[in-house]
């Protein structure tokens, strides 16, 4: 019995390995590089008060920016593909991808759509880069929706632009907002990915509307300086670290904040000396991870306090410069108050909270 399963494992063994020296041979046979590239373009004469774009590419990088030189065209689409591996020989576009939609003619939505086809090259760890670069017009308000599948999506928007409503997504990679100065975001601004990071840099621009960030596996990053916002702050992370710095923020209305992940720690630092002209409350918290908030205000017209309770860790307050803040509590539920917080006339009031881990306020309230 023991000699049949010796000669059965032995022919196994040979065919494993002879079936991978086949295989080995297939592929360095078929050996190849496709590549495809083309242009395309939406010219609208006129264009419309608001010009809804839609991109979509279930693979591949999408790149959103403006124009640098005046321009017709109120849409300009690069699109760039190379693919390297075996059984890549001899194929064309059909072979890997489906037909390529694009809606620029009578069309309430200009949309571009790429998608691939379930082929054995995209199992087989082939090699590909497939870019989507993207051109818009300064001078046009734009809808813009960009979904990637596999890649992924930034946008730069470039100084003194105004967007109306901004969505970008993908499934799995990172997606990126960063801003030049005197941007307005007069809608919706939505940044959304299952697995990846998801980064936004702002610098004295407005989110009319306020903004979103979610993210499922991954981080989240967010800073910015000298903006205004006009609703809620929104940042969920399912698995993963969020980072957040609020440098000098101007509020149109009351607003609030929602920051928290399940997983991970979570880094707040607020910096205020202009007023924040509206009251700001909110949530910032970890179900399992430490969360750490750095708080500095050089205005007596501004206070705050931090409501914090942790499960199995502990609340620290450490005084920065001045201090200006007192708290009440134990080692894991303090309520720490900056002095001038009943006399203020802007205040940021936050719930901290962590089931497992720490959590650490570093304050200073003049």
């Amino acid at each position: 019995m023991r000699t049949s399963l010796k000669v059965i494992l032995i022919i196994v063994a040979i065919v494993l390995v002879g079936g991978g020296t086949i295989f080995g041979v297939l592929v360095a046979l078929t050996w190849g590089e496709y590549n495809y590239s083309d242009t395309f373009l939406y010219d609208p004469g006129v264009p419309s008060p608001i010009e809804e774009v839609s991109f979509t590419s279930d693979i591949g990088a999408i790149s959103v920016h403006y124009n640098t030189t005046p321009t017709d065209n109120a849409v300009k689409i690069d699109l760039s593909i190379r693919i390297k591996g075996g059984f890549v020989e001899g194929k064309t576009f059909s072979d890997f991808f489906n037909p390529i939609i694009w809606e620029n003619v009578s069309v309430p939505v200009i949309n571009f759509e790429l998608k691939k086809k379930i082929t054995p090259q995209f199992f087989l760890g082939i090699f590909y880069n497939i870019s989507i670069d993207v051109i818009l017009r300064t001078d046009v308000i734009y809808d813009i929706n960009a979904l990637s599948g596999t890649g992924s999506i930034e946008l730069d928007a470039s100084s003194g632009v105004a967007l109306n409503n901004t969505s970008l997504m993908t499934s799995t990679g990172s997606v990126g907002l960063d801003v030049d100065t005197g941007v307005v975001f007069l809608g919706n601004v939505g940044l959304e990915t299952s697995t990846g990071s998801v980064t936004v840099y702002a610098n004295n621009d407005t989110f009319s509307n306020g903004l979103s960030v979610i993210t499922s596996t991954g981080s989240a990053t967010l800073n910015f300086t000298n903006c205004i916002l006009g609703d809620d702050l929104y940042c969920s992370v399912s698995t993963g670290s969020i980072g957040l710095k609020s440098y000098n923020m101007l509020y149109t209305q009351d607003a609030v904040w929602n920051v928290g992940t399940s997983t991970g720690s979570v880094d707040v630092e607020i910096y205020q000396s202009i007023n924040i002209d509206a009251n700001v409350t909110g949530t910032i918290g970890s179900s399992t991870g430490g969360v750490d908030i750095v708080y500095i205000d050089k205005l007596s017209t501004v206070g705050a306090e931090f409501d914090c309770g942790t499960s199995t860790g502990t609340v620290t307050y450490i005084s920065s410069g001045s201090g200006g803040f007192s708290w009440i509590g134990d080692s894991n539920d303090k309520v720490i108050t900056s002095d001038d917080y009943d006399a203020s006339t802007f205040r940021y009031t936050f719930t901290v909270s962590t089931s497992t881990g720490s959590i650490e306020v570093i304050g200073e309230s003049l």
